[in-house]
């Protein structure tokens, strides 16, 4: 037996049974709140500061108060959403969130202050839903439904929500917490945007609900007087329950005709006793009536102000309630991972993609897009490009049709040139460079400072003749011929792409058309040659292309961030929604969430993927020289590694805004630094070691060697960006999981 003070003897282990009424009532309480607690920062007012309350099984209990006053606050703390900073709370038997209490679980119905439906659902999936995750058959739901149709007036069962209208929806979330008949139903506002006809059929209903089925019903409300059906109100103001009483007995001790009256008279008396310092919220209760049948107390005790005996309370009423209700069998919550709950949670997930205009957007039309638009732009040779041509030699070559002439006389083994220089420029097509004649060097320069020109392009006035002599002259050849044998270019290096293009173009084109000419001579070609050779490359081709070089990263990094763009925002949108919450409430576990969304993720990330490889090496022939298998494992796993970073942002930030912010700030370092832009040799050291720590540098290398090199998965180089990206993925689903259990 246990020491208590204060009338406390009655609820201590081994004397509660001395006193049977005391036992019987509280055999019947649903809802039992004791000294709760709640502030949400520091140098904030506390949001509940001390409160008690008792809500009995079988009955309506209406909470009143102004906005912000604690109600939504004190609510997901009863259905175990949020948890108090001090203080107790028992509901059903047990403490929400204590393994077999079925809080959160089937047993309660929660219906927040928003409308926390899936916009994507239609009025008969939403109903789905909520049924299935509470463990119901389709069969009953179709049965419920046809009764809340008539109830409430839903509009027609096929109609989306977000089509709906705020009280219409406001409706259908009403019948979602009702569908599965639970032993105590929590409603936040539920009555707000509905006419008054509605708002009595509603309270006549759940007065028909408390006596036949004996739920317990909690209800908030701005409409203080439809509270005169309940059969106990609490008035709450600043945190604190300032009495807890029958509508009928409230008006009659301060003799009002409207409850607002009452409860103006109580928050004035509780304004006047904070003025004089008193603030414990159970002498101000007792200060206000000296009549103990109008603020009557389930347990006697508590109008002690002996806040030391708070343990002794606990204990008691844990032994009281668990006795009772443990023995009774609690409703089984039959819904497995691969049963209804996966079932529902699956078909929200699938809808939310499918009637969502950009899911079939980022699935199908996203891919398709970026990955055709990336090798039609980047890799293929510049087309068109203006070189401003200065010929003193032969001016235009008659509009190309002077190609010029190598007159090889075999008998005198002479060959001479003749307008040489129309026979280069017609070697420079347009695949090189587009001619724009001009008649002075002055003229051309011009034309490429005003933009018109990438380069000049100068043939002096004795190019074919000095070109000859550089030819013929071995020991001795003079300045001057030196200087007119010269093809005088000069570009435009502004644009570096486009000049060291033109640069390389124009020399290996001179050295072709060189080559022909002097093999008209009988001369072999080796005689105008490099003295060095290229020989065929170890990997890939000589005229590898610069796509060919930033394919593996584009790849990778496409794929990452279509999964990331994604699912950055569905635990986003879930929680938005209230959809998250008021799945917990009912008993679905954040893993499950997870778990269905990661499923959902997957299989989209596997169509992204198909869509990318096809268009990649079906449509632009990228070759691949190793296992095409391998090349399809890296890509779907660096998928699922943007996938499962997209799952973090979207648990980290509580906004879309916050979300694109870190996403797309992301895009760019990674995509800079992964080694696809530029080789990652060329940056600084400091630099390249940040970036083989980038969720696509290093598998971007496997990739390349997979597709160029032909290595195996035994090759480092290979199987090190396999082990890089399953490490990114081990490491965002750890940190998605610490996060969620935080928001939990």
């Amino acid at each position: 037996m246990c020491a208590c003070v204060c009338g406390c003897r009655v609820l201590c282990l081994g004397n509660y049974s001395a006193d049977p009424n005391l036992e019987a009532t509280m055999q019947q309480d649903a809802v039992i709140v004791r000294y709760a607690y709640k502030r949400y920062g520091k140098g904030q007012p506390p949001v509940l500061d001390g409160l008690n309350m008792t809500v009995p099984r079988g009955c309506i209990y209406g909470l009143l108060g102004a906005s912000g006053c604690g109600k939504t606050t004190l609510l997901s703390c009863v259905v175990g959403v949020r948890k108090l900073d001090q203080g107790e709370i028992w509901v059903l038997g047990g403490k929400p969130g204590q393994k077999d209490s079925g809080i959160p679980g089937p047993r309660v119905g929660y219906m927040p202050q928003e409308i926390s439906l899936v916009r994507e659902f239609s009025v008969i999936g939403a109903l789905y839903y909520f049924g299935r995750i509470n463990g119901l058959e389709d069969r009953d739901i179709d049965e419920r439904f046809t009764f809340f149709s008539e109830l409430l007036q839903l509009p027609p069962k096929n109609r989306l929500v977000k089509h709906l209208s705020g009280g219409q929806q406001r409706r259908v979330s009403f019948a979602a917490s009702l569908i599965h008949k639970p032993e105590l139903l929590i409603l936040d506002e539920p009555t707000v945007g509905l006419d008054p006809i509605l708002r009595e059929n509603i309270w006549q209903f759940l007065v028909k609900l408390t006596k036949e089925e004996g739920t317990a019903v909690v209800i908030t409300t701005h409409y203080i007087e439809e509270t005169k059906l309940a059969n106990r109100i609490g008035l709450l103001r600043c945190g604190q329950l300032l009495a807890e009483t029958t509508p009928t007995k409230l008006l009659a001790r301060f003799h009002c005709q409207s409850l607002e009256d009452a409860f103006l008279i109580l928050s004035q008396r509780q304004k006047e006793r904070r003025d004089k310092g008193i603030l414990n919220v159970d002498n101000d209760r007792l200060a206000i009536d000296d009549l103990d049948e109008v603020f009557t107390n389930t347990i006697p005790s508590l109008q002690s102000d002996h806040r030391n005996n708070i343990d002794c309370i606990v204990n008691s009423e844990k032994q009281l309630l668990d006795s009772q209700y443990n023995e009774k069998k609690r409703t089984p919550h039959c819904s497995t991972f691969f049963g209804k709950i996966f079932k529902a949670l699956m078909i929200k997930n699938f809808l939310q993609f499918l009637r969502h205009p950009g899911g079939i957007l980022f699935a199908f039309i996203f891919p398709i897009v970026q990955t055709t638009i990336f090798f039609y732009s980047v890799g293929a040779d510049p087309r068109g490009i203006v070189v401003a041509v200065v010929n003193d030699e032969a001016g235009h070559c008659d509009h190309g049709r002077n190609l010029g002439q190598v007159i090889y006389n075999p008998d005198e083994k002479t060959c001479d040139y003749i307008d040489i220089s129309c026979r280069f420029l017609h070697g420079f097509n347009e695949s090189v460079m587009t001619k724009q004649y001009f008649n002075t060097l002055e003229e051309a320069t011009l034309a490429v400072q005003s933009g018109k020109a990438a380069g000049t392009m100068y043939f002096g006035r004795n190019f074919s003749q000095a070109f000859q002599s550089r030819r013929d002259s071995l020991d001795f050849l003079a300045e001057d011929d030196i200087v007119a044998s010269e093809i005088h270019t000069a570009l435009d290096m502004g644009d570096r792409q486009i000049g060291l293009f033109l640069q390389k173009n124009l020399y290996e084109r001179f050295f072709d058309i060189h080559a022909d000419i002097v093999a008209t001579c009988d001369i072999s070609r080796k005689f105008v040659s490099m003295p060095i050779h290229f020989e065929e490359p170890v990997f890939g081709r000589k005229d590898q292309k610069y796509s060919d070089f930033m394919a593996p990263g584009f790849i990778l990094t496409i794929t990452f961030f279509l999964a990331t763009a994604v699912s950055s925002s569905i635990i986003i949108a879930d929680r938005a929604e209230g959809v998250w919450d008021r799945s917990l409430v009912q008993g679905v576990t954040t893993s499950a969430i997870l778990f269905s969304h990661i499923i959902t993720q997957f299989l989209m990330i596997i169509i992204q993927v198909t869509v990318v490889l096809v268009i990649t090496f079906a449509y632009f022939q990228l070759s691949c020289r190793g296992n095409f298998g391998m090349v399809i494992v890296l890509v779907l796993l660096t998928g699922i590694g943007g996938m499962c970073y997209g799952f973090l942002i979207s648990v980290l930030c509580t906004s879309h805004t916050v979300a694109n912010f870190v996403s797309t700030g992301s895009f760019y370092p990674i995509i800079l630094l992964c080694g696809a832009v530029w080789p990652v040799e060329g940056m600084p050291p400091f630099l390249r070691y940040v970036s083989y720590f980038m969720p696509t540098t290093v598998p971007s290398f496997a990739l390349r060697g997979l597709l160029d090199k032909g290595y195996s998965i035994s090759d480092p180089e290979v199987y090190s960006g396999f082990l890089v990206t399953i490490g990114w993925i081990s490491t965002f689903v750890t940190l998605c999981l610490l996060g969620l259990r935080k928001i939990s």
